[in-house]
């Protein structure tokens, strides 16, 4: 009888104990844990969407809230000494070394690299929720149907979201994309649309009198008027030159989630995109 009142309280703790500690680098990692954790993880981001994720600096409680969770996701590319922080943080998933995600390179300079912003694809999305699912599973066994069909959700949620880019996109007569940050490749790419060109040379070097004389003609032969940026990225000193030139406008898009959940900011830039090349002929 006393063993099987120890084994009562065991599973009642087991059940009813602590969440699951995560912390990302960035806020869309954290939607998407959350997406698949729910209420039974605790998930905290570290660089606040609103600015520059590369040029982030941490402070001592990022860091200490990254050596006490029970998993650190990150990008493993583009965020600030990521490198460093990854040789001494021992639970860890990153992103850009998971089975089946789809990868991109960087431009110009830094084309031996991988382009970070692998989330702005919706189907690399589903990889990493997927090996959130494995890991917490893992990690919380008796609740692995509980974490299973809430990747099966956000898997389902993902699709709709394809579907609902492809529908709105496959019609258009214009599918030149713009941008003035090197920004959205993986979103391009997936929807079927085609990357013309960027102001900004590069991760803040400043585009060159040949390189924005080379946009405005770019722009002028395709009959593109709107430039995509999130504001993270934007100079408008720099990009005002080629909005003269081309009677182009400037459409802000959301690429780090302050619009609402991972699910929410596509489909916001969606329509964003959408809006800004539905015009174009």
């Amino acid at each position: 009888m006393v063993r099987y009142l120890f084994l009562l309280f065991l599973l009642f703790n087991f059940s009813f104990g602590k969440e699951i500690n995560v912390v990302t680098t960035i806020k869309p990692l954290a939607d998407i844990v959350k997406a698949v954790g729910k209420e039974k993880v605790k998930v905290n981001y570290i660089i606040p969407p609103s600015v520059n994720y590369h040029l982030y600096e941490y402070k001592s409680s990022d860091m200490k809230a990254i050596y006490n969770a029970d998993l650190f996701v990150f990008i493993g590319a583009g965020e600030p000494n990521i490198d460093k922080i990854e040789k001494n943080v021992k639970n860890k998933m990153k992103i850009i070394s998971l089975k089946g995600l789809y990868l991109l390179k960087e431009r110009d300079e830094h084309e031996d690299e991988i382009h970070p912003a692998v989330w702005l694809d919706p189907l690399n999305a589903k990889v990493i929720a997927k090996n959130v699912y494995q890991y917490l599973s893992s990690k919380d066994i008796q609740n692995k149907g509980f974490y299973l069909k809430n990747y099966q959700e956000f898997e389902k949620n993902i699709d709709d979201v394809v579907n609902y880019g492809n529908g709105k996109f496959k019609d258009l007569k214009n599918k030149y994309f713009v941008s003035y940050h090197y920004e959205f490749p993986y979103f391009v790419n997936r929807f079927g649309l085609i990357y013309l060109a960027e102001i900004e040379m590069g991760h803040g070097r400043e585009p060159t009198p040949k390189h924005i004389l080379n946009v405005i003609s770019l722009m002028k032969k395709y009959n593109v008027k709107t430039v995509f940026t999130s504001k993270q990225f934007y100079n408008p000193k720099t990009a005002d030159i080629v909005l003269k030139q081309t009677g182009a406008k400037v459409i802000f898009l959301d690429s780090q989630g302050e619009t609402g959940d991972y699910i929410s900011m596509m489909r916001f830039n969606i329509d964003k995109v959408y809006e800004g090349l539905k015009g174009e002929k």
